[in-house]
């Protein structure tokens, strides 16, 4: 009797560890993919840069980057401090009205895209497909 339950204890905590490996992979942007044709997605740690302009206001943005190939995660993850550099120049050269209305947002959306992929050395359709905002806040 005691055989198993220590055996049963084993295959409980195997299938929680593999639970969590799996939970882990899946929110790294890895493990195959979602469910629009295999996208994969990278998230960038939030930025806060001062905006241009006369006055004192602040943006903070975090953005997921959607893979056009699961191949360009690790050019990202490697290229990382680079993505970064060119988007806080990119954003710090924008001024709150500029960035205020939607087509300023998706104007950003598509320049942030570029930054990206001129970081990792890649076009669109190997590296970066597009760009999402998770957060957005002026200040």
């Amino acid at each position: 009797m005691r055989k198993s339950k220590h055996f049963t204890l084993h295959v409980v905590l195997g299938l929680f560890a593999i639970t969590l490996l799996s939970m882990n992979a899946n929110a790294s942007g890895g493990g195959g993919g979602g469910g629009e044709g295999g996208a994969n997605y990278e998230y960038v740690e939030p930025l806060t840069v001062n905006l241009s302009g006369g006055q004192q206001q602040y943006l903070q943005v975090s953005i997921t980057l959607k893979l056009a190939k699961p191949e360009a995660s690790g050019k990202i993850k490697l290229h990382m401090p680079a993505i970064r550099n060119n988007m806080i120049y990119l954003l710090s050269e924008k001024s709150a009205e500029e960035i205020s209305n939607m087509q300023g947002k998706q104007r950003l959306l598509e320049e942030s895209r570029v930054a990206v992929n001129k970081a990792i050395g890649l076009e669109a359709t190997e590296g970066v497909a597009d760009v999402l905002f998770e957060t957005f806040i002026i200040q």
